[in-house]
């Protein structure tokens, strides 16, 4: 437990709840003000039970003569008027009532105000967690599953309300009230308090080491719930492929199959739970039956008085509640941990060192006017071939280039590059001059707009959908945005207009409407610099045509860099840049690569010869 403690103190759970230190210091005041009514409320209970036994030379013998209800409720009143033994026990029962409600009043306010920290120190550390997660590089998002990952942002930071619950209540409440209970309990019979001392460290024991077993047996249910997860939402997402692939049957199985798996993970985190809630109340019983033995004991040989005696069973009680909480709370906070964990692996990250990301001294970029140079560029993706091998390209400010070549040959990654998903291995990409790796990277991408291949549509409505892309949140311009990409007609025979609902992926779209609110997007950001990504991929002839007109006007007068296989859609660019193995193999225009008879011609008559056909 304290090396959990410790633990904790560096972890994002710590540096959230010094946030809310007011609340934690409410819940902290209240925990220790129940501790101290723990130690105080068996003390009326002594005075009166002493009290009536030295006063009352019948106490505690029945008598054959019965007392009538009404007899005992004028004796009773008259008893709490009297000045003699009867007022002084009332005062007591009086003080003790009022000492119960006092304790009543802390417990609501513990309880109220530890639900509230909770609450509060779990959103700002699902915050955290989201935002780091959302800025590391491309290459992270590439191998992780994004499902464990959304399992770390909605279940594992929900542990993180159980895990300040049980380290307050154990910490701040029962760790005083143990020692509390201990010091008093020497202070009235030193012998007899060594009866309490026996049990302590065997419950440690037992506690420590099922807690160990339950934390493990915890971090493992979790990773196999992060992987369940993960499996679920894939077949969710391409669910088109799935049913189209008639695969329904085996990634049922594959789910059933780690459902399996997390279940028995699961059974075998609460049989070591079990485990030690059994052993701690077996001991618990146990140690009853031998201090009650043992008070008798002293009892009889007049070194306790009754009332003393239930002063110390009182106090054991509450010696074994915390002792039980601690049971508890360890066997929770195993699972919780195991939570933690998780949590702090992703904040652990170093975005440097998994790629592109904000380097040191970063500065924001300057108003740019869209020049573009490649210089010497080496690039490979993590484990496989070199995609880019001294690649240099020189784009000119409001030059369109189009990039074209076989598939694999390089092309999505020089928009990767200029966007900065990734960064070369060797050589650099200057814009306007400076190597783009001394900006920070939201100055500079606010100054690129892009439309890509898959056109990320966003549960939300049509109007927020465009305005997404504006760089003033104020921007009202969608409208005009959604008219120069001619989306605005379509826009209007949705239900609501605008303020259509489009659900997830924009699943109500056509691939053409999508691409035109992504084109939409594209204009509402007015960037200096676009970079366009196979963007008319999978669509019908009459819909490309359309889709062309639109982005032949949303790049003019901008840096655009065009990749695309479609070659008719190219045709009047600028420039025409022909990739081979990583590098440049021709650029001209398109006449000029048709007459060459090189690769450009190649292509262009591969697709021409097919198009009768299509």
């Amino acid at each position: 437990m304290l090396k959990s403690a410790r633990e904790l103190l560096e972890s994002q759970i710590w540096l959230a709840a010094k946030k809310q230190w007011k609340t934690a210091v409410t819940v902290a005041a209240s925990l220790l003000a129940m501790s101290a009514m723990t130690l105080v409320l068996p003390w009326p209970m002594k005075f009166i039970i002493d009290r009536i036994i030295v006063e009352v030379p019948s106490a505690g013998r029945i008598s054959g003569d019965k007392t009538g209800l009404l007899h005992f409720i004028f004796a009773s009143l008259q008893g709490i008027f009297h000045q003699g033994m009867g007022g002084a026990v009332y005062r007591a029962i009086g003080v003790y009532v009022v000492l119960a409600l006092l304790s009543g009043l802390f417990i609501y306010v513990a309880q109220v105000e530890l639900v509230r920290l909770g609450q509060n120190v779990t959103l700002t550390v699902r915050g955290r967690l989201f935002s780091h997660l959302i800025n590391l590089p491309q290459s992270f998002f590439e191998k992780a599953k994004s499902g464990d990952l959304t399992n770390r942002i909605s279940n594992d930071t929900a542990e993180i309300q159980a895990i300040l619950e049980a380290f307050l209540v154990v910490f701040v409440q029962s760790l005083p009230t143990i020692a509390g209970i201990l010091v008093v309990a020497f202070a009235l019979d030193w012998i007899y308090a060594l009866t309490f001392v026996v049990v302590i460290p065997v419950i440690y024991a037992a506690t420590r080491y099922y807690a160990r077993l339950t934390q493990k047996a915890s971090r493992l249910q979790r990773r196999t719930e992060g992987a369940l997860a993960s499996a679920a939402q894939e077949a969710i997402y391409y669910h088109k492929a799935v049913a189209a692939l008639s695969l329904e049957g085996e990634v049922t199985a594959d789910l059933v199959s780690s459902g399996k798996l997390s279940a028995l993970r699961g059974i075998e985190t609460g049989r070591w739970r079990g485990r030690l809630t059994v052993s701690v109340e077996l001991l618990v019983s146990l140690t009853t039956a031998f201090v009650l033995l043992v008070g008798v004991m002293r009892i009889y040989h007049g070194c306790l008085t009754v009332g003393q005696l239930t002063v110390f069973l009182a106090y054991l009680e509450s010696l074994f509640k915390p002792v039980r909480q601690l049971s508890k709370f360890v066997g929770q906070v195993g699972k919780s941990l195991a939570s933690n964990e998780r949590i702090e692996e992703i904040m652990k990250i170093r975005p440097a060192e998994m790629g592109a990301t904000d380097r040191p001294g970063a500065i924001d970029a300057p108003p740019l006017s869209g020049g573009i140079r490649f210089e010497g560029v080496r690039f490979g993706y993590a484990g496989g071939r070199e995609v880019l091998r001294g690649f240099c390209l020189d784009v000119k400010a409001g030059e369109t280039v189009a990039v074209v070549g076989e598939s694999g040959s390089g092309k999505s990654t020089l928009v990767n590059l200029v966007l900065r998903l990734h960064d070369p291995v060797e050589g650099a990409v200057l814009l306007d001059g400076a190597d783009a790796r001394r900006y920070r990277l939201d100055s500079m991408r606010q100054q690129m707009a892009t439309v890509l291949q898959d056109s990320y549509i966003f549960d939300t409505t049509v109007r927020e959908n465009i305005q997404i892309a504006a760089t003033s949140p104020d921007d009202s311009g969608y409208e005009a945005a959604a008219r120069a990409a001619g989306a605005h007609d379509f826009i209007m025979e949705l239900p609501e207009g605008y303020e259509t609902r489009l659900g997830e992926g924009g699943s109500g779209l056509s691939g053409g409407q999508r691409r035109r609110l992504a084109i939409a997007r594209a204009f509402m950001r007015n960037a200096p610099i676009l970079l366009l990504d196979e963007p008319t991929t999978g669509l019908d002839a009459a819909t490309e045509r359309e889709v062309s007109e639109s982005l032949r006007a949303l790049a003019r007068g901008r840096t655009t860099i065009i990749v695309s296989h479609q070659l008719s859609t190219i045709a009047d660019a600028d420039r025409i840049v022909v990739l081979s193995e990583g590098r440049v193999a021709e650029s001209g225009r398109h006449g000029e690569l048709l007459a060459a008879n090189g690769l450009y011609a190649e292509l262009w008559r591969r697709q021409t010869e097919k198009s009768p056909a299509g």
